[in-house]
């Protein structure tokens, strides 16, 4: 009976994912919609990364392709969710972020500092510190009346 130790077997579900993520790219590739196959190029891009981590025995590229396949596995999962119509994918979340962008850039908004701060009489221009007042001050430059 064989054995198959973690890092053979990963490279045979980078192997799969590849050719999946080939095939759909190919189908993508016949409709209108460059997002999927933009979104499946960076896939194939992080699966051979994965794939040349796991036979190089690089830990960052694994540990980066895991990540990517976290987020990966999100966002088909929401792409699923929302052409089901599962929930109301389709109404809540545009509208509850449109609320939350606009609630962010108002308060920014208030946040926000001039120079010289905000003084809650409006504007007021600079004080005058000394009670002497500038006056223009004339010279006589002599002529030469050779």
């Amino acid at each position: 009976m064989g054995y198959c130790s973690g890092r053979c077997t990963l490279i045979f579900i980078c192997g799969m994912q590849l050719v999946c993520v080939l095939e759909r790219q190919i189908f993508d590739f016949l409709g209108y919609q460059w997002a999927p196959i933009l979104a499946n190029f960076v896939h194939i891009i992080i699966v051979i990364l994965g794939l040349f981590g796991t036979i190089q025995y690089r830990p960052r590229y694994i540990t980066g392709y895991a990540v990517w396949l976290v987020l990966w596995v999100t966002w088909n999962v929401f792409v699923i969710c929302f052409y089901l119509e599962a929930g109301d994918l389709s109404k809540l979340a545009g509208f509850i972020y449109a609320c939350y962008v606009v609630k962010c850039i108002t308060e920014e908004e208030d946040s926000f500092d001039f120079i010289g701060g905000f003084d809650s009489y409006g504007y007021q221009g600079p004080q005058k510190t000394s009670h002497l007042q500038l006056q223009p001050m004339y010279m006589q430059i002599p002529l030469d009346n050779n």
